[in-house]
């Protein structure tokens, strides 16, 4: 049903149709699946039965922490249930979007890559750079390299999450939906 393309986790298919509907369903037809879809490679692989060294649960890596306040803040997605996939999916693009309304951003490219970070690394932190760059809502080349509180290992890994999301591994869902970031070169 679903061709695959080069670079593409098989297990990724299993899952294109229900992240599709519910990014559509939530951010309309423009839903950047593409950037999803690497966010869940990134995290874990496809996998939907793992769990990390630090905790992180299922496709989408939630803590429990996380996926409790997820819930608390959309309440239609019921009990936190970190390791169902469809769960996770429904989870990570809700608050994705929560992410993107708390951060600075100059347009969508900006505003995701400022989220995905926050995603990672925190969003205290994310708002934190923000408040000290010189360009606000400028994320690449701007706020990502504002030292933060975070330890040096910490800030490394957060600010390249975006980067390899968006630049590494969304070019393996071509043709899953919108870009995000399309023609920029950071």
């Amino acid at each position: 049903m679903f061709p695959a393309f080069a670079g593409q986790p098989a297990a990724a298919k299993q899952y294109r149709g229900i992240l599709t509907r519910e990014a559509h369903f939530v951010n309309g037809l423009s839903a950047p699946v593409p950037m999803y879809a690497a966010q869940i490679e990134q995290e874990s692989g496809w996998k939907a039965g793992i769990t990390a060294w630090d905790g992180g649960k299922g496709l989408a890596q939630f803590m429990d922490a996380t996926a409790g306040d997820i819930v608390r803040t959309y309440p239609e997605l019921g009990k936190p249930a970190p390791m169902n996939p469809t769960w996770a999916i429904r989870a990570l693009v809700r608050y994705n979007i929560w992410l993107g309304q708390r951060v600075q951003a100059v347009d969508d490219c900006n505003r995701r890559a400022a989220a995905l970070t926050a995603y990672n690394g925190g969003l205290g932190y994310v708002q934190d750079s923000q408040s000290r760059a010189t360009i606000r809502g400028q994320w690449f080349q701007g706020a990502e390299t504002v030292k933060t509180r975070q330890s040096a290992a910490n800030f490394a890994a957060s600010r390249l999450y975006p980067r390899k999301i968006i630049f590494d591994r969304q070019p393996h869902y071509e043709g899953w939906g919108t870009y995000t970031c399309e023609g920029v070169k950071p």
